[in-house]
């Protein structure tokens, strides 16, 4: 780490400081006001919901200073809702300082980091991003704090170090699975498939009626690993330490028929025809249309699709719902999740308490409500028993419930092995022209190359 903060401070030190000068930005939370706390309901699953945070008058007169990174979506109307509310909850101050997102704001908290003027709390990437900051030492363990049961276990698992917990969860997450047509299905008189093989027989059926079975939008070529990377849930199902024992070499990719599978379903849908036509050059907007308009029946996906349907079909949405992309055994279902950003206490913070008020205020059933007074969700939220709001799509309601009940992230916040061709070999697999067992072997060799640059041991 000394030597990581060394060479920034010798390279970017000037620069990320101007960089401050000019593009951040200090101002008072003047954003909606928070909304009356609710009452706390168990959620549909039994669960409690997250606990309220309680008022502490000790914090009058206070200043929390926060440093917020730039978002491009409209999440940042739920921070300010939120630190309205917080502000009035507890009489105190929160002086806000925004800064860019991306490497750009990544390198300014470095910096700021090693000069000793990072504020008491800001936002922080998970896990290769965070690694940087060497939490354990300049970061605050929450892990003793009574509200960290409410963050989610995948969530706080990814954010601990050496048994101390480091990071909040400050958004909702992009939950991966299979976003559908419920007038279409009732048309067809189809039910959710629980395993691939009736998720194959239901594209046949539609493919039969003329309908599109699954809208791809595989113009960006990145999309075409998300039916592949959603495939984890059921690796890690099978062997939990998979992601450990990859990282270490003591297992490959195609010993594990889960990982293949994941493959093979990306194959599957195109090798049996059940794609839109031009689905290399398809985009996300024309598929959303597909999907909302009925002319497709499903996308295998994340949740952020909502929100370009709401952008292109906002009165299809409450046709759309979700369910998780099946494998082989119908009782054993579940999702995977990409994390969002997080709130991180600065070990030097002046105002200790008060942030760790700020992370248990933001966890609580209490802070999700100010955050939905201002924003619609796009995501599911990485905290246990949310009440999603009355107005969720009913598709996030679904999906937060499967987060509730059977998820994990993706492997990419466990094994940091991955190499920079993968999608463009998930792409030749999306289209068919190469098989499962063709991509795996390539995947290896390709993240063989990624490893002996990242210098992880054993490769």
């Amino acid at each position: 780490m000394k030597k990581v903060l060394a060479l920034l401070l010798a390279l970017s030190l000037i620069l990320g400081l101007a960089a401050c000068a000019s593009k951040t930005e200090e101002t008072s939370a003047d954003k909606p006001a928070a909304t009356t706390p609710s009452e706390t309901p168990a959620n549909s699953s039994g669960e409690e919901a997250p606990a309220e945070s309680s008022g502490d008058t000790s914090f009058e007169g206070k200043t929390l200073t926060f440093m917020m990174s730039m978002s491009e979506s409209n999440a940042t109307d739920g921070y300010y809702a939120q630190i309205a509310a917080f502000e009035e909850k507890y009489g105190c101050t929160v002086e806000v300082e925004v800064i860019p997102g991306g490497d750009e704001g990544e390198n300014i908290k470095l910096v700021r980091l090693a000069t000793g003027g990072l504020a008491d709390i800001y936002m922080s990437s998970i896990g290769s991003k965070f690694d940087e900051f060497d939490p354990i030492n300049n970061c605050l363990d929450i892990s003793g704090e009574p509200w960290v049961g409410n963050i989610a276990d995948g969530y706080r698992t990814v954010g601990t170090y050496d048994g101390g917990v480091y990071i909040t969860p400050a958004d909702t997450s992009n939950a991966a699975g299979v976003l559908y047509n419920t007038k279409v299905f009732a048309k067809q008189g189809l039910e959710i498939p629980k395993t691939w093989d009736e998720f194959l027989d239901c594209c046949e059926t539609l493919k039969n009626a003329g309908i599109i079975p699954v809208a791809a939008p595989y113009a960006k070529t990145t999309n075409t690993q998300i039916p592949y990377l959603m495939n984890y849930y059921y690796v890690q199902l099978d062997d939990p330490d998979f992601a450990e024992k990859y990282t270490n070499r003591e297992i490959e990719l195609n010993e594990s028929e889960a990982f293949v599978r994941g493959l093979q379903k990306l194959y599957d849908v195109a090798n049996l025809g059940y794609l839109n036509e031009d689905f290399l050059s398809t985009g996300m907007d024309e598929c959303a249309v597909m999907l909302g308009e009925g002319t497709a029946a499903m996308m295998i996906i994340r949740t952020n699709i909502l929100t370009t349907m709401e952008n292109n079909c906002p009165e299809k949405i409450a046709d759309i719902d979700f369910f998780p992309l099946p494998d082989v055994n119908p009782d054993q279902r579940g999702i995977c999740y990409w994390l969002p950003m997080g709130y991180v206490i600065n070990k030097d913070a002046k105002e200790p308490e008060l942030a760790k008020k700020w992370c248990e205020f933001v966890v609580s059933q209490e802070g999700i409500d100010a955050y939905c007074s201002a924003v619609t969700p796009a995501g599911t939220f990485m905290v246990n028993g949310v009440q999603m709001p009355e107005d969720a799509y009913p598709a996030l309601i679904t999906a937060q419930e499967w987060l509730d009940q059977a998820s994990c992230p993706v492997m990419e916040y466990f094994c940091r092995i991955k190499g920079s061709n993968q999608a463009t070999i998930t792409s030749m697999v999306s289209s068919a022209e190469i098989t499962p067992e063709d991509a795996v072997e390539q995947i290896m060799e390709d993240n063989v190359v990624d490893a002996q640059q990242k210098g992880v041991p054993g490769w």
